[in-house]
């Protein structure tokens, strides 16, 4: 088992947040120290969060952070390999 973040929690909260506090990501941004509208738009859209802007959002929010803390199975990762194409310049002659 691997410690990971409920994005999908965090997203629900955080839109909740703005909605009760009739905010915006901007006006969020301009009224609590540390926020800014990339930070909100990530944890609205359930995309990676820095430990430092998750800990800065849900001290803002007044959560606790390890509301969000989950723990996944360890998933296989498929290592894709990327065919070797044409070479756009041409070869060098020895």
């Amino acid at each position: 088992m691997i410690p990971d973040i409920d994005r999908a929690r965090l997203s629900v909260d955080t839109l909740q947040w703005l909605k009760d506090n009739n905010l915006s990501t901007r006006s969020a941004s301009a009224s609590f120290p540390g926020l800014n509208p990339a930070m909100v738009s990530r944890a609205c859209t359930e995309q990676v969060l820095s430990a430092a802007s998750l800990l800065t959002l849900c001290r803002v929010m007044q959560r606790d952070p390890l509301r969000y803390l989950i723990f996944t199975e360890r998933r296989k990762q498929n290592q894709a390999v990327t065919a070797i194409g044409k070479r756009e310049t041409p070869e060098a002659r020895t």
